[in-house]
């Protein structure tokens, strides 16, 4: 490594596989030249140099060296969804930048983009910008992050562009939980076909996924008390509309659900005569479950059921709300929804409990209402004296 003149500035320079390369230029004296050199020696030494002119190379073709692996590493729903990410999101808008280049307010003004709707779109589509929801930029901000820090882990640069942007709010969605004659209304308007796959949801509050993937031998109908269970679930790929069966997301997602005996009358015509590893539930003419197909009759139903707007996904929150309500604990809720962690169940459904708490409290209000405060301490005063005696 040495310093040596670039016109009017000093630069420091280095043999790197046998070439000369620029580490660093643009000194204005040699001895500032000759102190960044030693500098670069420690942080060397020390394993914190940064790749000589690593943060040169454009956002693009970084992602080029670190997708392959990175991909072998995601289930095919997500590698589809992540892919779409950074052709529709990242590279039309950063991809020209180099990594140097990136930094925190390139990637404010680039969330802000996507907020507004604003940038260039994929040259092999005809797609014009739209304002994106906050919680897909949110997700393209993780992906940006990620990619970041597989630069930072490559020493191609030293703090991550990512780590300061502020995000859009992310306003979440209402929850809608399905009282017990809108639980009928809704069966009733659906078409015969379609019921028992609902009455299962309701039941045991599996994801959709989940129980259109169920296969008849996860299925145990002569079980004291009927159950099933979840090893995976079934995806349809946003792009080609391919079906892929795929782990849960969490192993606490692998797990056991009991059912009633009455949804378990549903299942028998469903399973008798099928192998093991066939679906259940299936389209009316055969064939798997398409969830776009079922989209527009679980729509029609729900409006004739006094009910629009409701989601396939409000079920699983009706299936919790009917279990909280019930004053089942926290914990055997998680588990039966396949949550990661209580934490998880807390988050999404703990006011529920200050309701149930709520109605507890009312009820015993009521009971001792008419309980006098007197009645009490004589009592009270009572059991102290039967105490005494028998300790004496």
């Amino acid at each position: 490594m040495w310093i040596e003149k670039n016109g009017p500035v000093y630069r420091i320079r280095d043999l790197v596989r046998g070439k000369k390369v620029t580490i660093q230029t643009g000194y204005p004296t040699k001895t500032s030249a000759k102190n960044a050199m030693v500098q670069f020696r420690a942080e060397q030494l020390q394993g914190n140099a940064l790749m000589p002119r690593g943060g040169q190379i454009t956002l693009a073709d970084f992602v080029g060296e670190w997708w392959p692996s990175y991909e072998k590493t995601l289930k095919p729903t997500a590698v589809n969804s992540e892919g779409n990410r950074i052709r529709n999101h990242l590279l039309p808008i950063l991809g020209h930048l180099t990594l140097d280049e990136l930094d925190g307010q390139v990637t404010q003004q680039w969330v802000n983009d996507l907020e507004a709707g604003v940038g260039p779109w994929p040259e092999s589509t005809r797609g014009r910008r739209k304002p994106l929801a906050a919680k897909t930029i949110s997700n393209c901000h993780g992906l940006l992050h990620t990619i970041c820090g597989a630069a930072i882990a490559a020493k191609r640069i030293r703090l991550n562009p990512c780590s300061s942007t502020m995000l859009p709010r992310r306003e979440p969605k209402e929850m809608k939980f399905l009282s017990d004659p809108e639980i009928g209304r809704l069966i009733t308007a659906l078409p015969p076909h379609w019921r028992p796959l609902v009455m299962l949801l309701v039941a045991t509050g599996l994801r959709w996924g989940e129980a259109i993937g169920l296969r008849a031998g996860r299925v145990d109908l002569l079980a004291a008390r009927p159950r099933l269970t979840v090893v995976e679930q079934l995806q349809e790929l946003a792009s080609t509309g391919e079906l892929v069966f795929q782990s849960p997301k969490t192993a606490k997602g692998r797990r056991t659900v009991s059912f009633t005996t009455k949804v378990a009358l549903l299942l028998t015509p469903l399973i008798a005569g099928k192998k093991s590893d066939e679906v259940v539930f299936t389209a009316p003419k055969g064939g798997m479950v398409r969830t776009r197909n079922f989209r527009r009759i679980w729509v029609k139903a729900c409006e004739e059921a006094g009910l629009p707007g409701l989601r396939i996904h409000d079920l699983r929150h009706t299936h919790a709300a009917i279990l909280i309500s019930a004053g089942r604990p926290l914990s055997a809720i998680s588990r039966r929804l396949g949550h990661s962690s209580i934490a998880v169940t807390d988050l999404l459904y703990g006011h529920l409990r200050e309701e149930v708490d709520e109605g507890i409290l009312a009820a015993i209000e009521e009971a001792m209402a008419g309980v006098r405060a007197e009645d009490l301490e004589a009592e009270l005063d009572e059991e102290l004296t039967d105490v005494l005696a028998d300790a004496a």
